[in-house]
């Protein structure tokens, strides 16, 4: 059940989700077989490897993102991600996205 509490500023990490996706579906729109490199996410959402690899690694078991990971990788989860066909239709069904990923908006 949602409360007035419930927003986007009091769960960081639902912001920093509906960012990531929304910045892999952008970059898919572009050039579909691309891979995101993890320090331009964590850049582009403004956020830090620490939050944005317990993020995005959340995001990877939900089948929405696929993680290119390396052992070499020291400071995140992976060196690139890419959306899976999941996740674009979570970003293109936008009641689903938008109930998932709110935002004030659409609260």
């Amino acid at each position: 059940m949602k409360t007035s509490r419930d927003t986007p500023d009091d769960i960081p990490h639902v912001k920093l989700r509906r960012c990531i996706l929304e910045l892999l579906y952008e970059m898919f729109k572009e050039v579909p077989f691309a891979q995101v490199e993890l320090s331009h996410i964590e850049e582009s959402c403004e956020t830090e490897a620490r939050e944005l690899n317990w993020n995005i690694v959340y995001l990877e078991k939900c089948g929405y993102v696929e993680l290119n990971k390396s052992a070499e990788c020291i400071t995140h989860a992976g060196v690139a991600a890419t959306l899976t066909a999941a996740g674009i239709d979570l970003v293109e069904n936008r009641p689903d996205f938008e109930d998932r990923f709110p935002t004030k908006d659409t609260l």
